[in-house]
C-alpha cells in the first residue's frame, strides 16, 4: 500500500537494507506461506514494520463470519506469526525494533467497520503486551496510528462527500501524506528511540482530539 511503500522508501533512503513484500508474495492469512518465507529468508531481521491490513467496509448485518475472521487473521494473527519467527533473532542479538501500522480505529469506532475496528483494537493490545514481554531482550515495540492519509485506499473506501467532511474536521485542514507517517516510523526504528516502548503514536493532524466535533 501507499503507506508501506513510503516507509520502505524512507528507510532505504536513510541507509537501511529493506525487504518489502506485498500481499501477492506474502499472504498474512496463510501460515504455510509465512513459514515458507522464513524458511527461505531466515528470521534475522533487526526491524519489523507491520503495515499489512485488510478492511471490509460493511455494516454488521451484512457481514459474514468468514469476512470477520479474514480481517482478524490478516490484521492480527498474521502479525503474531511473523513475530514468532523474528523473536529468536532479537533475543540472541538483544536488539530489535517493532513498529505496527495501526489506525485511529484501534481506539475509536466507526459505523461499517466492525472487523477492522475489532482487529486494530486487538492489535494495539498485542503491541502493549509484546512490549512488556520482549523488553528484557532489548526490543522496543510500538504502534503508529495514522489518521486520514491521502492514499488510494482512503479514496476507495470513502465517498467524495465523506472526504470533504473528514478534511473539514482535521484542525490542520488537510489529510496527511504517506511520507509523514514514514518519518515517524523511521524515528521509532532509529537509535534516537531508546525509551519509547508499548506506545501508540497518533499521527492525524489533530482529528482525534476533537477536531471532527
Amino acid at each position: 500500500g501507499d503507506i508501506g511503500a513510503a516507509v520502505a522508501d524512507r528507510l532505504r533512503l536513510v541507509g537501511y537494507e529493506v525487504m518489502a513484500v506485498g500481499r501477492d508474495d506474502f499472504d498474512l492469512t496463510n501460515v504455510t506461506q509465512i513459514d515458507s518465507f522464513f524458511e527461505r529468508n531466515g528470521g534475522g531481521f533487526d526491524l519489523l514494520i507491520h503495515s499489512g491490513g485488510y478492511n471490509v467496509p460493511k455494516n454488521f448485518d451484512a457481514l459474514t463470519d468468514e469476512e470477520i475472521r479474514l480481517c482478524i487473521d490478516s490484521n492480527l494473527f498474521g502479525f503474531l506469526d511473523v513475530v514468532r519467527h523474528c523473536s529468536p533473532h532479537w533475543q540472541t542479538k538483544h536488539y530489535g525494533r517493532v513498529v505496527v501500522l495501526s489506525s485511529l480505529y484501534g481506539f475509536m469506532g466507526r459505523r461499517g467497520r466492525l472487523p477492522y475496528v475489532m482487529s486494530k483494537h486487538a492489535l494495539n493490545g498485542a503491541v502493549k503486551t509484546l512490549a512488556i514481554e520482549l523488553a528484557a531482550s532489548g526490543v522496543l515495540v510500538n504502534s503508529v496510528s495514522p489518521g486520514y492519509i491521502a492514499t488510494a485506499l482512503t479514496y476507495r473506501n470513502n465517498s467524495t462527500s465523506d472526504i470533504d467532511k473528514i478534511t473539514s474536521g482535521i484542525p490542520l485542514g488537510r489529510m496527511g501524506a504517506p511520507l509523514e507517517i514514514a518519518k515517524v516510523v523511521e524515528f521509532l526504528c532509529s537509535d534516537l528511540n531508546t525509551y519509547i516502548n508499548g506506545q501508540d503514536i497518533v499521527v492525524d493532524g489533530g482529528y482525534s482530539i476533537g477536531g471532527f466535533l
